[in-house]
């Protein structure tokens, strides 16, 4: 069995110990740094192994679309490990298991469209837009279920029930099942002047729905945090569930 490793470094310290464990159970081992990954790293392995805290797993996720993923942490008392629920210790018999046969859990995920052109990473917590300077207010024109409206906040924040647990719900939004059929809308901090007032502040999206976003404002898109795209005034984005979830092992 072939197994792309991604860690923050392969060289030294416990992802580097965790590596040779993977090897002397009998897997056939690639590595990739998770800031230089790419799709080509991909080719002909049978499942991507990440080595580190939740953000080393959200990293090597962008770029799966059919490979399963086994999350590892690294550091249990360094890392939240809401994705790594497996540890280090643990990881040698889960091992095991995964030559015999292994059962995947589905997390839904988030698709983004710029200007009519898909992006090639899948949003596995939440997509963000808003200013590119916090502390300025974000406008925008959103279009969602026949519905338009010209808003200014302090952003948009669309999440997968995996992120619904972080900043979807310090943002006041309500956790949800990370199988959920359907992503959810925040909007942040709705500016209501005297001549505003929006209805598509809390929005659920589901399979058939897309929400789209015209740029009013030179803005910055997020994809969990880690992938970040320039928004000119004028642009337009799109944003939808994914039909291809993370196929995640447990």
């Amino acid at each position: 069995m072939k197994a792309l490793i991604v860690c923050k470094d392969s060289n030294g310290g416990k992802e580097t110990e965790t590596c040779k464990l993977i090897k002397k159970e009998g897997f056939e081992i690639v590595y990739a740094w998770k800031n230089t990954l790419s799709k080509k790293h991909l080719e002909d392995v049978d499942l991507v192994i990440s080595i580190g805290g939740d953000g080393t797993a959200l990293s090597a996720s962008h770029y799966l679309e059919e490979k399963p993923l086994l999350a590892v942490n690294s550091d249990p008392n360094k890392s939240e490990g809401a994705l790594t629920t497996l540890s280090v210790g643990e990881l040698e018999e889960k091992l095991e298991e995964v030559k015999k046969g292994f059962e995947i859990e589905y997390l839904e995920r988030i698709e983004v469209y710029i200007n009519g052109k898909r992006q090639d990473f899948l949003a596995l917590n939440d997509v963000f837009i808003a200013n590119e300077k916090a502390y300025l207010i974000s406008k925008y024109k959103l279009s969602f279920n026949g519905e338009q409206e010209e808003q200014m906040s302090s952003g948009i924040i669309f999440s997968t029930g995996t992120g619904s647990t972080a900043w979807f719900k310090s943002a006041g939004g309500t956790p949800f099942s990370a199988q959920s059929k359907f992503i959810k809308m925040i909007v942040r901090e709705p500016y209501h002047g005297r001549n505003m007032k929006f209805s598509l502040v809390q929005e659920t999206i589901r399979e058939k729905d897309d929400v789209e976003i015209e740029i009013l404002s030179d803005s910055v898109l997020a994809i969990d945090s880690i992938r970040e795209f320039k928004l000119k005034k004028g642009d337009k984005v799109k944003i939808k569930i994914s039909d291809k979830p993370l196929k995640r092992i447990v």
